[in-house]
């Protein structure tokens, strides 16, 4: 990454916010939000400011994005979906059927995930048909995951699997939301995956980025 994570949650909180129509966040109010400390956020929030990505004062209560869209694409630049730790399963069905599977089983154990990549897309803006299922996981829950797998015969892989974990914490399932029955990632945060994953997945970007705009333009 060429950004630190507390930086990568202050900027996923502030984007989600301004696409969802959220009132301004304060500097406490974003540091609870970011799970960081009240200085460090608003330490992290003056350098967006200091860039012109973002604005205070002026009438405006709490912190404001002015140029959302020109901060996701420079976002992406600076974030790297293949430099989060992972871990990896084979699984027999298609990435269709095994995704309805995980979200099921997901809900009845009461597992935390959110589907990116081409996984998502899926069920948001078909693009690409997705060849192998990526999602987030939280870190903690990794054992209880792989013991759900083994009951829903998904495999260990002792190499390259099939069915992709990203080990992360709670900040990466900030503004997860649910498409067609299954937890997809925000969209600042699939844009992000995608463009950074490179290949067929800026094409994707994109198309999520066309999503995204349509909505800041009915903000």
């Amino acid at each position: 990454m060429l950004i630190s994570e507390k930086l990568n949650s202050v900027i996923r909180t502030l984007l989600i916010d301004s696409l969802e129509l959220k009132p301004n966040l304060t500097f406490s109010e974003l540091a609870k939000r970011a799970d960081i400390a009240p200085s460090m956020a608003k330490k992290l929030a003056l350098k967006l400011i200091r860039s012109d990505y973002a604005m205070i004062g002026k009438g405006i209560k709490g912190i404001k994005l002015t140029q959302p869209k020109k901060l996701i694409k420079a976002w992406s630049y600076c974030y790297s979906i293949r430099e989060l730790e992972k871990a990896e399963f084979i699984a027999a069905e298609r990435p269709q059927y095994v995704m309805l599977k995980i979200a099921n089983a997901a809900a009845k154990n009461g597992l935390k995930y959110a589907f990116t990549l081409f996984s998502a897309t899926e069920h948001i803006s078909p693009y690409i048909a997705p060849s192998d299922t990526y999602l987030y996981i939280r870190k903690e829950d990794l054992k209880a995951w792989q013991n759900l797998f083994y009951s829903q015969n998904i495999q260990s892989a002792e190499g390259q699997g099939n069915v992709i974990c990203l080990l992360v914490d709670d900040a990466y399932f900030e503004g997860a939301w649910t498409a067609r029955e299954v937890t997809v990632v925000s969209l600042p945060q699939l844009y992000a995956d995608l463009f950074s994953y490179g290949s067929r997945g800026e094409e994707a970007a994109e198309e999520i980025m066309n999503l995204i705009n349509r909505r800041l333009n009915n903000v």
